[in-house]
């Protein structure tokens, strides 16, 4: 009894500060959208062609963090702290690599695409500038995402949340700066929002490595020993690239599920788009446990602790299911006013009221199914899990939410059934690998 009490203390400190770190970030997007909605709906219409892009790659981009997060949780349960700066500088190396890489390709290609996505072509124009300067940031965003995968593994999560604040909190003081030209500066209009956030992102790579440079790192870890390793690289890719292929696969089945309700309605369109901003608040505790279990599990893997590795995750879905039970609880009861915060539209609010109790409902299943296939990760197995997202994305809930939504009549409820089955597919197919316990014995 004793243990799960410690467990439960060890998720919640690890998970809380990741909650509201994404926390931030929602409300950061919240606010540089009411900020461009003053100046044109031209410049509304291209920040958000221009975010919709830049979060296509740097999402996945972003997951190369994920093979350091692994690698270190495990080389700190094995007591290798000598190890971890390796994994750290090889990481920070890929990263600007990768980062700089992407932005000389995306900030070529963006204009090219933007012309077909969008016919208007002040909008184009308009977005394709923003990308080109959103893109400057990708190497910052990457170097962020490593060096808070390195604190998350060492357990040290509220160096993720102060850095995710200051970065998201400048980001909208310079947004609105620039945007506006307060303070005696020109005004840049929709280009000052992304200058903004070039600017607050290469202030948190400089929070970051100030952390990074700090003696304790150095001495305890090796952390910029520059200890350049080719294997250790190839390792660290290892485990990233089916990660960061699973992010793009994601994002491409997101499109897909925007696409069908585009094909039901315009107003089955908005009430799914109100839809999409409520959950992604809603499943941010299931993302925090998540990250905090995958870290636990990499910990007492790397100590020889399956056991705990196992309770780890055991307790992680009994946290995730009481906080989703409640979320839902009170979801529920205030469904049509939580609606009436994102659109005044009587009209979406109905549409959106059923698929809106769906989500709730599923949500503890979804968390759960979160916890274990972070613990599936943790352990290093993210081939499998990148195989088995593949597999329930493209050839069973995209099919299905056609068939529901559009073949079979049920609108948008049945789009948002067939959300529902993908939250269970993912809890029971990753619960049974966890049930299986292979990767217990997984090698990193």
């Amino acid at each position: 009894m004793q243990e799960k009490k410690e467990l439960n203390k060890r998720i919640l400190r690890l998970g809380i500060p990741i909650m509201l770190g994404n926390l931030s970030q929602t409300l950061m997007s919240t606010a540089d959208t009411i900020m461009v909605a003053r100046l044109s709906r031209e410049a509304l219409a291209a920040a958000g062609l221009g975010n919709i892009f830049t979060f296509t790659f740097l999402f996945p981009l972003g997951l190369l963090a994920m093979g350091t997060r692994i690698k270190v949780a495990r080389r700190v349960g094995e007591k290798k702290l000598h190890q971890v700066g390796m994994v750290v500088d090889n990481s920070l190396a890929l990263g600007l690599g990768l980062g700089m890489g992407a932005t000389l390709i995306l900030s070529f290609v963006a204009p090219l695409i933007m012309i077909y996505i969008n016919p208007d072509p002040v909008v184009a124009e308009l977005a394709s500038n923003f990308i080109r300067i959103r893109f400057l940031a990708v190497p910052f965003f990457i170097l962020i995402m490593c060096g808070q995968a390195f604190f998350e593994a060492t357990g040290r999560t509220e160096i993720t949340l102060y850095s995710s604040v200051l970065v998201n909190g400048l980001n909208v003081v310079f947004n609105a700066v620039l945007i506006f030209g307060l303070l005696g500066l020109p005004a840049l209009g929709l280009m000052g929002a992304a200058w903004g956030s070039v600017i607050a992102t290469f202030l948190g790579t400089v929070f970051i490595w100030f952390y990074l440079r700090h003696q304790r790192e150095k001495v305890n870890y090796g952390v910029f020993s520059w200890k350049l390793n080719r294997e250790e690289s190839r390792s660290i890719l290892g485990l990233s690239i089916p990660a960061m292929l699973e992010g793009f696969g994601s994002i491409f089945s997101y499109f897909i599920f925007v696409w069908i309700h585009s094909l039901i309605g315009t107003v089955e369109l908005a009430a799914a788009s109100v839809l999409n901003a409520i959950y992604s608040l809603l499943f941010l505790p299931a993302i925090g446990l998540g990250k905090a279990t995958g870290i636990l599990v990499g910990q007492f893997l790397g100590a020889g602790e399956q056991l705990m590795a196992r309770m780890s995750t055991i307790q992680g879905m009994k946290i995730g299911a009481v906080f989703s039970i409640l979320i839902a609880v009170l979801g529920i009861a205030g469904a049509r006013p939580l609606l009436s915060l994102y659109t005044p539209d009587a009209e979406v609010i109905q549409t959106a009221y059923v698929p809106l109790i769906i989500i709730l409902i599923g949500t503890s299943v979804n968390s759960m199914g979160m916890v274990a296939r972070h613990t599936i990760m943790g352990a290093g197995m993210t081939r499998w899990t990148f195989k088995m997202q593949i597999i329930i994305c493209y050839l069973i809930y995209l099919p299905v939410v056609y068939l529901l939504g559009i073949r079979w009549g049920l609108g948008i409820q049945g789009t948002y059934l067939g959300e529902a089955l993908y939250f269970f597919l993912v809890f029971a197919t990753h619960f049974w690998k966890f049930r299986k316990g292979d990767w217990q014995f997984h090698q990193v």
